[in-house]
């Protein structure tokens, strides 16, 4: 499929834009279709768990498999025409049977129809009373969960789950489903744990498999290892595959678990696509999520086989790269923003769509790296006041501010929250001297929505010379001048956008600075990014001298370096007013 998608960028507007780093996210949405026969795909995996039905049972359940077929064929059937993209160039991809596409822009499918519902309603009815009576019955069970869930009804899916007496380690994995899908991430976690827990080594490897997530360089790699030489790139992969790393429960590993238990209920139990369970649906399933609305293509389109029709899976959207790329889970702390972007251009290996992120917004912020001793000390600030559903979260008391440093495992990660977050906020934060990945998160779960800046924050040491210099603050000019890091908080400023004609404040701190007092010559140059380019009519304008360009403003001064310590803190304000509108570069 053609896929149209949009970076974030700052525009000029009135503003002077100093570029220090470029943050964005991008949001998608994906469709699934039913397509003719190809083959299947070789390499997925296929758990063989099978339902554990009491002989008593066995006439209760096969009359419920009965009423369960038959409502997937009334779903199938009633299911609301929906015109999608057909053609030979459709397809992103094709895995066995199915033709998968992405589209960022496709219009949401029709609501699901009022005689669908009352069917689905009447088979949890049948279900919830074999349920009640055989809750040992694992296929009963399992689609009791599914299609309380499936209705919505979040509430009884868990009372449902929490009902399960199977052995072993199935009713676990059911609560872990029940939760998850309810949003409820740390239930779901604990659960899927102590699902793990009561597993055999082969079903917990099995379980744990990440193959068809893998791209092909770490693929290779993985397939070379047992099951414990593997563990540590899985825990590294869920960890750095979550959305929001300050989340409770990791929702990037209950999403994935969950797939495995959607996979299984539709290998025991037909899902709406006619031709039944294969490895290309499962495979599907796991990649990226099963379908929550189906369409059928209008009459004379696609068949499926057998005089049905042909069916669309919708999936939840926006849907996210899955896991990161292959840089980024190397060298986490070495990573920039692009790294971290939704972009989603196909191919994507595989994706998910968190309820809480619906929305996943780049964030309004600004940080900086210090040293103390042997520690690393970053603040940020940031602000959420341009966007109003995350304002109006403020007034509701349902916004959440935190701030993560990791170096890239769960085990060393530093989170830090906000106990009452405004639509501006700052952090310090302290770790481990060095390099670490930093994620500001501010989020409205309610509104479904997350504002989110990560990158590396990398150190400056270079080796080659003695001074070593800290990042760099900007900060709102006052009636004093901070002398340290932890002085300059409470004024930074939310971003490096400066409206024209401002002054702005720069702070910094050399390192390793005579602490007896020495000589320092400082210079300060903010100049246009990028000055000799453009296009051709740009250039030949400015040849012309028909268009105003601006000039650099220079700051120089001979300072001595702070007595008594071998880090000297400096600031000075500049006064920007000689700068037109555009993006500038700031060197110290």
């Amino acid at each position: 499929m053609t896929l149209s998608w949009a970076a974030w960028q700052i525009s000029s507007g009135n503003d002077i834009h100093i570029d220090m780093v470029s943050r964005t996210s991008i949001l998608a949405l994906s469709v699934m279709c039913l397509t003719p026969a190809f083959a299947a795909a070789p390499h997925a995996q296929v758990m063989d768990v099978r339902s554990a039905t009491p002989p008593a049972a066995t006439a209760s359940v096969d009359d419920l498999r009965n009423a369960q077929e038959g409502f997937e064929t009334f779903r199938r059937r009633r299911a609301p025409a929906f015109a999608v993209r057909t053609g030979p160039d459709r397809c992103d991809e094709r895995v066995g049977r199915f033709c998968y596409w992405y589209e960022e822009d496709s219009p949401d499918p029709p609501s699901e129809p009022d005689q669908i519902r009352e069917a689905r309603a009447k088979l949890i009815e049948k279900i919830d009373s074999t349920g009640r009576e055989f809750p040992n019955d694992r296929w009963v069970s399992g689609q009791r969960v599914r299609y309380l869930t499936e209705a919505g009804r979040y509430d009884d899916a868990i009372r449902a789950a929490r009902a399960c007496t199977s052995r072993e380690w199935w009713c676990y994995a059911l609560r872990g489903f029940a939760y998850h899908v309810a949003g409820r991430f740390e239930e779901a976690d604990s659960s899927y744990e102590g699902a793990l827990r009561l597993m055999t080594p082969t079903e917990r490897c099995n379980w744990r498999d990440m193959k068809l997530l893998l791209d092909d360089d770490r693929l290779r790699w993985y397939r070379e290892q047992n099951c414990v030489g593997r563990l540590p790139l899985e825990e590294r992969v869920w960890w750095l595959s979550r959305p929001m790393l300050s989340g409770k429960g990791n929702d990037a590993r209950t999403e994935y678990y969950s797939r495995l238990m959607m996979a299984q209920f539709v290998e025991d139990a037909p899902s709406a696509y006619v031709m039944g369970f294969d490895f290309d649906e499962r495979e599907l399933t796991l990649r990226y999520g099963w379908p929550i609305a189906w369409t059928r293509q209008p009459a004379g389109n696609l068949l499926s086989g057998g005089g049905e029709p042909g069916l669309v899976g919708h999936e939840r959207t926006p849907a996210h790269p899955f896991i990161p790329v292959r840089g980024v889970l190397e060298n986490p702390a070495s990573s920039d923003s692009a790294g971290w972007r939704s972009k989603g251009i196909p191919p994507v290996r595989a994706r998910y769509s968190p309820v809480y992120a619906k929305r996943l917004l780049p964030l309004e912020h600004q940080s900086a790296l210090f040293r103390r001793g042997d520690s690393a000390l970053v603040l940020a600030a940031w602000s959420v006041a341009k966007d109003s559903e995350l304002s109006a979260a403020v007034d509701a008391h349902d916004l959440t501010a935190a701030m993560v440093l990791t170096r890239g495992d769960e085990k060393d990660a530093v989170i830090v929250r906000s106990e009452s977050p405004q639509r501006t906020g700052t952090f310090m934060v302290r770790s481990t001297w060095g390099s670490t990945l930093m994620s500001i998160e501010v989020a409205a779960a309610k509104r479904h929505t997350l504002s989110r800046a990560r990158y590396g924050v990398r150190r400056s040491d270079e080796s080659s010379s003695r001074i070593q210099v800290s990042d760099i603050v900007l900060y709102e000019p006052y009636d004093s001048t901070p002398t340290s890091a932890e002085d300059v908080l409470s004024h930074m400023r939310t971003s490096d956008r400066i409206a024209v004609g401002s002054r702005v404040g720069i702070f910094w701190e050399a390192y390793n600075t005579d602490p007896t007092g020495e000589g320092i010559e400082v210079n300060i140059t903010v100049a246009p990014e990028n000055r000799a380019g453009g296009g051709w009519l740009s250039r030949g304008l400015r040849a012309l001298r028909r268009v105003k360009e601006a000039q650099p403003v220079s700051v120089g001064m001979r300072d001595v370096s702070a007595r008594g310590s071998p880090v000297t803190a400096r600031a000075v304000e500049v006064d920007l007013s000689t700068l037109t509108p555009g993006r500038f570069l700031l060197q110290l």
